[in-house]
């Protein structure tokens, strides 16, 4: 996953996939310390293909992600925190 917010996510899957914009799909997460998961109802917004890579961009289906999710403490970072600078 390169970018996660509260409306959607950019993820990146090695090698191809067939996916259509406004395919709908499920974004999982998992947290095996806390033995969480999450899924996340999501539509296909774009595809593009690089390399050996394909950059899948979803928009989340059930609205912004609402505080209380394991994604919160992500999603609450600044950005700059969240780039590493």
């Amino acid at each position: 996953m390169t970018d996660l917010s509260r409306s959607g996510a950019c993820v990146i899957r090695r090698g191809g996939i067939e996916l259509d914009p406004n395919e709908n799909v499920v974004l999982d997460f998992s947290d095996g310390e806390l033995n969480l998961d999450l899924s996340v109802p999501s539509q296909v917004q774009w595809v593009k293909e690089k390399n050996y890579n394909t950059e899948i961009g979803l928009r989340f289906l059930t609205g912004p992600l609402l505080p209380g999710t394991m994604l919160d403490q992500y999603l609450d970072q600044p950005l700059a925190a969240r780039e590493g600078s």
